[in-house]
């Protein structure tokens, strides 16, 4: 996952040696608007807040939102007046939430909602389908670097597009099926691996949150199907700066 994006915010105005002031006047906002966001680590951007900073920070927005792509445009393009945005963007699929301890039922199961929202392009993984989950509850919200908190976002690249062995420390979205799949549960959860089992363990303030243990000898016969779907690559949330 990427850093936060005030350390990004941070390395192009060393890079540049603007101000926090002249920075933001030069991206057509408000003269403290990244003095605000630095000092405020729990609000982020909204995308059209980060391309507007991208302009005065001199670098591209799909970089400073998401550490994707170059981090500079090419000198040729900026004196060829606009970049089209769709370049660095994408538009991802909502494929439902993800919400840890809430199994619904097969009736209700709803993923083409046909709502789809702007992503980066993943420079390392192209050829793999984009998800975006909208995230509910607070499962996460402990996360390393950035806590995914409810009301989030998370861009995913979809597994079985991906040819990856499972590491431990994947941040992945992660599905559990019981009663012969008519019952589901889909949420976000760190792997852990073990000589013995395999655990999906939350990040969370909230100590309800439990593990999903996964014991390598576990019975096929169960009636319980756990498997990762999609591995979590850029997580923002749809709130203004205040």
């Amino acid at each position: 996952m990427p850093r936060d994006i005030r350390e990004r915010i941070q390395e192009r105005l060393d890079e540049t040696g603007k101000s926090k002031r002249a920075a933001s006047l030069d991206g057509g906002l408000g003269a403290d608007a990244i003095r605000d966001l630095m000092r405020r680590p729990d609000d982020s951007p909204t995308l059209e807040t980060v391309s507007k900073l991208a302009d005065g920070l001199q670098t591209s927005a799909a970089w400073l939102a998401f550490e994707a792509g170059p981090k500079t445009p090419n000198a040729s393009r900026r004196e060829a007046s606009l970049v089209s945005a769709n370049k660095a963007f994408t538009l991802a699929k909502v494929d439902g939430p993800v919400a840890a301890g809430m199994f619904l039922a097969r009736p209700a199961f709803d993923d083409d909602l046909g709502e789809v929202i702007s992503a980066p392009r993943d420079p390392e993984y192209p050829f793999a389908r984009q998800i975006a989950y909208r995230v509910e509850g607070d499962s996460m919200d402990k996360a390393q670097p950035r806590p995914i908190r409810h009301g989030d976002f998370i861009i995913c690249a979809a597994w079985e597009d991906l040819d990856l062995p499972e590491k431990d420390g994947l941040v992945v979205v992660v599905q559990q099926t019981l009663a012969q799949e008519q019952l589901r549960e889909r949420s976000v959860k760190v792997l852990k691996l073990y000589k013995d089992r395999r655990e999906f363990v939350p990040m969370s303030s909230n100590p309800e949150h439990k593990s999903i243990v996964v014991p390598r000898d576990a019975d096929p016969n169960d009636g319980r199907e756990v498997k990762i779907i999609a591995l979590v690559r850029y997580v923002f949330d749809n709130q203004p700066i205040r």
